[in-house]
C-alpha cells in the first residue's frame, strides 16, 4: 500500500513539473490587438465613466482624464499606432464638448501608453448630460481587442439641484439658489452636506470658509460682485 502511494505521489509531482515547464514556454502568438481602459477611480473597472463639474471651482473650464491603451501581444522595437473613432450613434457630445485624438502611438519597447481625453465645461451642461463613445478600430499595427474592452463611454454634466436637506442648511448658508450652491461646492470641495453626520461646528466652519471666499471674490471683482441666477447678490 505504501509503495502505491509513493508511486502516485511521484507521478503527480512529475505532472506538475511538466505542466509548469509548458506554461513557462507560453507566448502570445495571435494577431496583435489593443484594449482600452479608463482610470479605475473614475470607471471602477467598467466600460463607462461618469463625471460632474459641480464640485470644481467656477474657473475650471475643462477636465483632463488619462485613458490607457494596452497591447495584447509583445513589445516591438518600433512605434505602433492605434486608431480610435467616435461612434456618432452613441455620442451626444459635439466638438465644443471634448478633445480626443483619432490616433495614439504606443512607443517602441512598450505594451502600454496613456493619452488624454479632455472634457469641457460648457454652459449647456448645467441643463443636460452629454455622452462620448470612443471605439478602438483596426489599424495597420493592431486589431481591436475583446468586445468588452474595445470601447469607453464618457458621461458628464454640470447639473445642480436643491438638496433635500437644505432646510437644515439654511442656518449656515441662508436661502437657496443654484449659483450660491455652486459657489459653496466649488469652495468647500464637498459633494454632499450630510447634516445627520456633520456636527454644528463643522458646518459652521464651512460657513465661515465660504463667506471668506465670497468676500475675497467680491473684493477682486468690485464692479461685478457674485450674484445668483435671479440677479440677487449672494450673501452668507
Amino acid at each position: 500500500m505504501k509503495t502505491v502511494k509513493i508511486i502516485a505521489l511521484l507521478s503527480f509531482t512529475s505532472l506538475i513539473a511538466t505542466t509548469s515547464c509548458e506554461n513557462n514556454g507560453f507566448y502570445y502568438r495571435d494577431t496583435p490587438r489593443v484594449r482600452i481602459e479608463a482610470p479605475y477611480e473614475w470607471a471602477l473597472g467598467t466600460d463607462s465613466l461618469e463625471f460632474s463639474f459641480v464640485t470644481l471651482p467656477l474657473d475650471v473650464a475643462e477636465k483632463e482624464i488619462f485613458v490607457s491603451l494596452f497591447i495584447m501581444g509583445n513589445a516591438t522595437d518600433h512605434d505602433r499606432n492605434a486608431n480610435l473613432e467616435i461612434v456618432a450613434g452613441k455620442t451626444t457630445a459635439t466638438a465644443e464638448h471634448y478633445e480626443c485624438p483619432a490616433q495614439v502611438t504606443i512607443p517602441a519597447g512598450s505594451i502600454k501608453t496613456d493619452f488624454p481625453v479632455i472634457l469641457k465645461r460648457t454652459n449647456d451642461l448645467q441643463e443636460k448630460t452629454v455622452r462620448l463613445y470612443i471605439h478602438v478600430i483596426e489599424s495597420e499595427s493592431f486589431k481591436a481587442g475583446v468586445t468588452e474592452q474595445d470601447h469607453l463611454l464618457f458621461k458628464w454634466n454640470d447639473i445642480l439641484s436643491r438638496p433635500n436637506n437644505w432646510n437644515d442648511l439654511t442656518e449656515f448658508f441662508g436661502d437657496f439658489s443654484l449659483e450660491k450652491y455652486r459657489f459653496i461646492l466649488s469652495v468647500t470641495g464637498v459633494s454632499k452636506f450630510d447634516t445627520a453626520a456633520m456636527s454644528w461646528a463643522e458646518l459652521n466652519n464651512y460657513r465661515i470658509k465660504v463667506k471668506t471666499a465670497l468676500d475675497e471674490y467680491n473684493a477682486s471683482h468690485p464692479n461685478n460682485p457674485l450674484k445668483d441666477e435671479n440677479g440677487q447678490l449672494i450673501e452668507f
